[in-house]
């Protein structure tokens, strides 16, 4: 178990912040690959070009042109497509709520039980009815069970997120919210708004310190 406890509290995130930090995430680390790429793509355009224009009957070099402008587009069509199938995706899991456990080394980060609709925690509360089997020494052999079935951990049930602090983790704040990424792998926002100004203040120091 995981020592030095600094802080604990559930949020929520409202999609539009979701958004606004999905955006500021490409700008941070996708949107420079981006640019290299164009850069690299529209010199080799341009010698391709230049080409062609020497020898207008150099096919080759139109197709080469053309496929180099072909995947420019391309790859800035994809980045807005994510952030596209990314909100859509984020839409039907708005409520769900959060929780994030800070350490002296990391944190933990779990997603909190949804609440059950009014008609499901009516049903949950009022106990099923059942017939009792008769006891006889011919049915089970004459012997209660002793101890009740333990009820079955649900496989599909969301897995805390243990992140440590050090390489492969960038921390970042912005205005609204903190960023939490896992180079390559994922990224996390925590949002201002359900922290203390202490508590924030607290989140800012630690955060600057394991950049």
């Amino acid at each position: 178990m995981r020592k030095n406890e600094i802080l604990k509290r559930s949020y929520h995130i409202p999609l539009p912040m979701f958004d606004a930090a999905f955006r500021c995430f490409q700008k941070k680390f996708v949107m420079p690959m981006n640019l290299v790429f164009t850069v690299i793509l529209l010199v080799l355009a341009g010698d391709f070009i230049y080409a062609a224009v020497r020898d207008p009957g150099n096919t080759t070099a139109y197709l080469l042109t053309v496929i180099c402008l072909a995947l420019i587009l391309v790859r800035w069509y994809r980045m807005f497509k994510l952030r596209r199938s990314v909100h859509e995706a984020l839409a039907e899991i708005e409520q769900d709520r959060y929780e994030l456990t800070v350490y002296a080394d990391g944190m933990t980060l779990r997603t909190e039980d949804a609440p059950k609709p009014a008609a499901e925690e009516a049903a949950a509360e009022k106990p099923e009815v059942t017939e009792e089997p008769e006891q006889s020494g011919e049915q089970g052999g004459g012997f209660q069970k002793l101890f009740p079935d333990e009820p079955a951990e649900d496989e599909n049930a969301p897995k805390p997120t243990d992140i440590y602090f050090g390489k492969g983790v960038k921390l970042l704040e912005y205005p609204e919210f903190f960023m939490v990424y896992l180079v390559r792998s994922n990224f996390y926002v925590i949002p201002k708004k359900d922290f203390s100004e202490a508590e924030i203040q607290q989140l800012s120091e630690l955060f600057a310190k394991n950049k």
